[in-house]
């Protein structure tokens, strides 16, 4: 691919730096109406879109961090009723997190603004292009995912 593969990479490069920059992670949540770290936006996200309870360790490999991590996160999120503890129906000894529903609509709030700004950036777009690169960013994502879980994880990441 050679020089359309480095075009292809410096853009995607271009563009998580940008939805990772530390502004950009406070124009959301202020645009959101919420008041919440990075990562605390990550957990609620992901259990969202999991739409069920996870445990820690899940939500942990899925976010490719400790378990640790994750658990002092769900502890504010906790204290700030965004998320709580349910039993584990398989173990009844474990627990899982749960959304509630404050922790849920700030999760869609997030999401909103997030789809807000990709929708403004697409208005130009035609519905041709736009439905290509859902379903190459679709693909994008689940081959650089599946290979990094091989190669460095030794497993593949749980939706």
């Amino acid at each position: 691919m050679g020089a359309e593969l480095d075009r292809t990479v410096a853009a995607f490069r271009r563009l998580v730096t940008t939805l990772n920059r530390g502004k950009t992670h406070e124009r959301l949540t202020e645009a959101a109406g919420v008041r919440l770290d990075r990562p605390d936006v990550q957990i609620i996200a992901y259990l969202l879109d999991a739409g069920e309870p996870r445990r820690v360790g899940m939500i942990a490999e899925a976010l490719q961090v400790e378990s640790p991590h994750v658990t002092r996160h769900v502890t504010r999120l906790e204290e700030r009723g965004l998320v709580n503890r349910v039993r584990d129906p398989d173990d009844g000894r474990a627990w899982r997190i749960a959304l509630t529903p404050e922790g849920a609509e700030a999760a869609v709030r997030c999401r909103q603004v997030t789809s807000d700004w990709f929708e403004t950036a697409l208005a130009e777009w035609s519905q041709e292009d736009r439905e290509q690169l859902s379903r190459l960013m679709e693909r994008l994502a689940g081959d650089v995912c599946t290979h990094l879980a091989d190669r460095y994880l030794g497993a593949r990441p749980k939706p």
